[in-house]
């Protein structure tokens, strides 16, 4: 079975990448020609130079495939048209292709976000069922995309999956926070909640992508093309609680500190001054800040559960210890930084 996916040399493509060839598919990666290719090193694939841009790539990469896993897009951007042109745009152009020249297609698998929803109001966890209410131009671009691939779901077998927090090797994420932890840091955001908390659910990339191909491989009538299933890990954890999992394999007892609200703000504000000028760009913006003042980012995996057999293994302390592992394996919390 051939698959393709679309942002393979990532954190979660590559792990999925290695997923899918360890169960037998032949795996051909959609990749810029300036991608590295060093997440897929033991992984059997194919290289297809291409991107969401190029039209005549897309075409050339969906035609003869049974599968097509989009995981490329915008986590980061310059403003909101970066992000709808790279997850608006970029989804549209690849479903548009497949439509036109992949009959045979088994399932198109989306990978979205919980972003794409939103933040909840309060502990009750956000399911499939819920107004979608994004927060960000990510969020909202995310949606945009889902949108743009739910306009072919007459014609195409289409799937979308949203995860929430996702961790695990090679994050390159969740190891700038973990890289604080190991100086002894541990800075919390500001909270309105009554016990002054932020709530997530969060994922192992393992679990993820376990989803995602149960997503792609359940049977036709298993649910209706164009359903979205929330993949998450089991529990709801609080951002203090995910830092802690990550000092104890690193073996520190970090100074524990409230960030206020007003520091986060002049900090965002000044962050998305400078990335207008000189084009970089930071994990810290004004957009960025929509994400991060909510307090609860909780979702459920039941309907994964009932209807794809989703079955979350990793713990968040046996997924943390893992992850931190590989970090230092790797030489990035040695070397004080990623090389």
């Amino acid at each position: 079975m051939k698959a393709l996916v679309t942002g393979a040399s990532g954190f979660v493509g590559s792990h999925l990448a290695e997923r899918l060839a360890a169960q037998g598919f032949e795996v051909f990666a959609l990749m810029r020609k300036t991608s590295q290719d060093r997440n897929l090193s033991a992984v059997p694939h194919r290289r297809i130079e291409g991107s969401l841009s190029d039209e005549a790539s897309l075409r050339r990469a969906v035609e003869g495939m049974d599968f097509v896993f989009h995981v490329a897009g915008a986590i980061q951007a310059s403003g909101r048209d970066a992000f709808f042109e790279s997850n608006g745009e970029g989804t549209r152009r690849l479903v548009e292709a497949t439509a036109a020249h992949s009959s045979g297609l088994r399932r198109f698998v989306y990978v979205s976000s919980l972003a794409a929803g939103g933040p909840g109001d309060g502990k009750q966890a956000r399911d499939e069922s819920h107004l979608d209410q994004p927060v960000s131009n990510y969020g909202e671009s995310k949606r945009q995309g889902e949108l743009e691939l739910l306009k072919f779901r007459d014609q195409l077998p289409v799937v979308i999956v949203r995860p929430p927090v996702v961790y695990g090797p090679r994050d390159r994420g969740m190891f700038v926070i973990a890289r604080t932890v190991s100086h002894g840091l541990m800075p919390l955001p500001p909270s309105g909640s009554p016990d002054r908390k932020k709530y997530y659910s969060v994922v192992h990339v393992a679990d993820l992508v376990e989803g995602i191909i149960l997503a792609a491989t359940a049977p036709s009538d298993a649910f209706a093309s164009g359903e979205v299933f929330y993949l998450s890990g089991d529990g709801v954890h609080h951002y203090e609680e995910m830092l802690q999992a990550m000092a104890e394999p690193l073996g520190v007892r970090p100074w524990k500190f409230g960030v206020p609200k007003i520091a986060l703000v002049v900090a965002a504000h000044g962050l998305s001054w400078v990335s207008s000028l000189t084009g970089k760009k930071f994990a810290l913006s004004r957009d960025k800040l929509n994400e991060i003042l909510p307090d609860y980012w909780v979702c459920s995996n039941e309907k994964a559960k009932t209807k794809l057999g989703f079955l979350p293994r990793v713990s968040l302390k046996e997924g943390m210890r893992e992850t931190i592992a590989w970090y230092r394996e790797h030489g990035w919390l040695n070397a004080g930084g990623v090389r």
